[in-house]
């Protein structure tokens, strides 16, 4: 069961790679995130289910560090997706020290003989205290077990708390698909990491304090059980899967149809210098009508006004525009913003309302847009004005 699930999270990281990579570069993240998972959840199999020696030798002990790396490409997906934060860089590199402390940690063992990997891989499935055994450099293993979980439940609540801010700025208030997605692929990712958390600390309490794994199984199915929703649960939105803007009577022909298109695009320079133009031409009209000024304006508001489908834009964004909707969109309205305050607009209005007048709900969200293009405050660029 394990494995078919896990191809299935393989087929999915492909699919959010093939046909939403280009289109979207969000998605890169996500696919990394079930690919990673996946090889997780077929790592747990050879290492603890299969019969196979060559399998546990391949898998034990070598995944460790690999586990360190699926929760911060979550974290890197749910931030690039909400935010115009989408490259990895600078200080984001940080992220993966974990990753190369438990790398090192384990290197006394991946440098053994394949023949010292086989016998111990066959003594662990006997007797699990062989794990014990192994010379870690830096972390016994009881605590890098435990708190791989709680680093996990560090980057989802992280991931959670981009997700709250989101919506209490309504910026989900028109994507609610991709809203359920998150919440849906946030939360069995909790749940999976607090049952692995939940079986280690039973683990130590029931066997003074050394990490052994359930006879009965009965920890190993709960985890599973989650491990295999999250791996699935992309399927159950194929919005998500294939980025693409459907009708609930879409058909599958219309899936394919669609992602056909997406591919062309993606991979022609002619087809999408077209249909990018054509776009531009769009854009030109649509920008007379200042929409993007209207409080709440998305890439959905977009989409209907000039009859162009959600993934074309993104795509006319991020790489023929090289900029974010979001980016784009802010821009637009901090000029206007500008123009308004040469106008003397702040002369008979408040700052706080002619933050209102380009689109912005709150004074604080206002200011800082004005501050992060133009690196000064609405204040302190109107005092400069007079």
């Amino acid at each position: 069961m394990i494995p078919a699930i896990c191809l299935l999270g393989f087929l999915g990281s492909i699919l959010l790679l093939k046909f939403t990579d280009k289109v979207n570069p969000a998605n890169r993240y996500l696919g990394y995130h079930f690919f990673l998972n996946s090889l997780f959840g077929i790592a747990h199999w050879a290492s603890v289910v299969s019969d196979s020696e060559t399998l546990r030798a391949i898998f034990t002990v070598h995944y460790f560090p690999i586990y360190l790396l699926n929760t911060p490409f979550l974290y890197f997906y749910v931030r690039a997706v909400l935010t115009d934060n989408i490259q990895i860089k600078g200080l984001d590199y940080f992220h993966f020290l974990p990753f190369g402390i438990v790398l090192i940690n384990i290197l006394p063992f991946a440098l053994h003989s394949w023949a010292f990997k086989l016998d111990f891989a066959y003594r662990l499935h006997q007797d699990f205290r062989t794990i014990y055994e192994v010379p870690f450099l830096l972390i016994s293993f009881p605590v890098y077990f435990v708190s791989r979980s709680i680093f996990s439940l560090i980057y989802i609540a992280v991931s959670s708390y981009i997700v709250w801010q989101a919506i209490q700025k309504r910026l989900l208030a028109k994507s609610l698909v991709l809203k359920s997605w998150l919440i849906t692929c946030l939360g069995l990712a909790a749940i999976f990491n607090i049952s692995l958390l939940a079986f280690s600390f039973y683990s130590l309490w029931q066997n003074d304090f050394v990490l052994m794994m359930d006879e009965q199984g009965r920890g190993r199915t709960v985890a599973t059980i989650f491990m295999s929703a999250q791996t699935i649960s992309i399927y159950f939105f194929p919005r998500i899967l294939y980025g693409l803007q459907l009708n609930s009577g879409s058909s599958m022909s219309d899936v394919i149809k669609l992602n056909e298109e997406i591919s062309s695009v993606a991979k022609s320079l002619d087809i999408s210098k077209t249909r990018l133009k054509q776009v531009d031409k769009l854009m030109e009209v649509h920008l007379l009508e200042k929409k993007y000024l209207l409080p709440g304006y998305s890439l959905s508001d977009l989409v209907s006004a000039i009859s162009t489908p959600e993934h074309v834009l993104t795509y006319y964004f991020n790489n023929y525009k090289g900029i974010t909707f979001l980016k784009w969109k802010n821009q637009l309205r901090i000029e206007e913003a500008v123009n308004l305050l040469k106008a003397g607009e702040a002369e008979t209005n408040t700052l706080e309302s002619v933050g209102k007048a380009c689109g912005y709900k709150s004074r604080s969200n206002f200011i800082q847009a004005f501050k992060a293009q133009t690196g000064e405050s609405p204040s302190v660029y109107l005092k400069k004005l007079t």
